[in-house]
């Protein structure tokens, strides 16, 4: 009776391992693109976001030494894995939804009506990827614009803003699955560079023809700028306090909602007849005086000495953070931390970030979405595991009976 106990016991437990092996062995098929990473680096780093809240961040990368697509960190930044090779086309875009950190917004580019579709979303952290149901109108001459730029609302997580290469600006309102061009018009044939959402509920496009404010129904260009604005950033708690980055002369700052601005360049390295260009501005979203941005210079037609710089004054002084290879083209703060997105990689500065989870467990919700060979290594594992639950020595004794019958 006790040597039938062990059995049992023994049984159960390898019954157990099994079932814990395999499923660990279906997380790692999912993960087989790609590997763990320190940082992303001597990559081109297309778009990056974050999640609201938790440690998650999405980076899409194009080229270098890592494969395309879709990478995914758990840990703040520390380590990265690559999750899908993505929509299938170039990404220019990417956005979280508000509350829903598993759910993503990717903004790719366009082509012909027959075979491209701009706008794409994932539910499952971006391991899967489908095509909105309802896509952007082609033109008259039967092309799907480029999205080019996406922001989220916070105060209303149901609605994504949509800019395009050549079409405007859209707001999707993704549960009833209806969309409406912004303001008319009036960005027609402009290239949305870049959306922010102020808290206030305006929204600013900076396009290659300018930075316009939404208000009421028509797109309002930002007044007073010194020069065309390439990079905007608004203060999270405060809407009031605005930040411009310029083509040639540095950044402006406006506390009265964009009304009047002053450069605000001291600490900020010039070289005589060079452009100073800021290619990227984020304000911290706990402290409205706590800015970066990314500057380069403009000379002979080139962009060099990408650097960025800090300010905990609200811009009226800078202190140099890094000197980066590659143009900044996007930079956020999560988690206490700094990431500057690069055609030369993924910068990381700042705390260190708190310790990784253990990777199956935190990777647990890619089950929800099985690939094929993640079902075909379940059912190995469930068949296996069932056998040797109900394995009896007996039957291989009556079996090698019958073999010498």
């Amino acid at each position: 009776m006790i040597v039938k106990g062990m059995q049992l016991v023994i049984r159960f437990v390898l019954f157990v391992l099994i079932l814990v092996a395999g499923t660990a062995s279906a997380l790692v098929v999912g993960e087989s693109p790609g590997t763990a990473m320190a940082n992303l680096a001597n990559v081109s780093v297309l778009a990056i976001t974050r999640a609201t809240t938790e440690n998650v961040l999405y980076a899409a990368l194009t080229g270098g030494n890592q494969p395309t697509g879709i990478y995914r960190s758990t840990d703040n930044g520390m380590t990265w894995q690559l999750v899908s090779s993505g929509p299938g086309a170039a990404i220019n875009a990417l956005a979280v939804h508000p509350t829903q950190p598993e759910r993503i917004y990717a903004g790719t580019a366009g082509g012909a009506l027959e075979v491209a579709s701009s706008l794409w979303y994932s539910d499952d952290g971006g391991f899967t990827w489908r095509r909105f149901g309802l896509g952007l109108p082609a033109s008259p001459y039967g092309i799907v614009p480029a999205v080019t730029a996406l922001a989220v609302d916070r105060a209303r997580p149901e609605i994504l803003y949509v800019g395009t290469d050549g079409q405007g600006v859209y707001r999707f309102n993704v549960e009833r699955r209806h969309y409406e061009p912004v303001g008319g018009l009036s960005l027609y044939n402009a290239y949305v560079r870049s959306l922010v959402v102020a808290s206030d509920g305006k929204l600013y496009a900076v396009t290659n023809a300018g930075t316009f404010v939404h208000s009421g129904d028509v797109w309002q260009p930002l007044e007073n700028l010194p020069e065309l604005p390439v990079s905007l950033a608004v203060a999270p708690r405060n809407p009031q306090i605005l930040y411009a980055g310029g083509s040639s002369i540095g950044i402006s700052r406006s506390t009265d909602g964009g009304q009047s601005w002053q450069t605000v360049n001291n600490g900020i390295l010039t070289l005589p007849g060079a452009a100073l260009r800021v290619t990227a501005l984020e304000v911290d979203e706990n402290d409205a005086n706590h800015v970066v941005a990314a500057t380069v210079w403009g000379l002979g037609g080139r962009l060099v000495g990408s650097t960025l710089y800090e300010s905990r004054s609200g811009g009226l002084s800078w202190v140099k953070v890094a000197e980066v290879q590659g143009i900044v083209h996007r930079v956020t703060f999560h988690q206490g931390a700094l990431y500057a997105a690069t055609s030369n990689g993924l910068v990381r500065l700042g705390d260190a970030a708190p310790p990784a989870p253990v990777p199956w467990l935190a990777d647990w919700a890619k089950l929800r979405n099985p690939t094929g060979v993640q079902i075909l290594v379940l059912i190995l594992t469930l068949a296996l595991a069932g056998l040797v639950l109900a394995w009896r020595r007996e039957w291989f004794t009556r079996r090698a009976a019958c073999s010498t019958c």
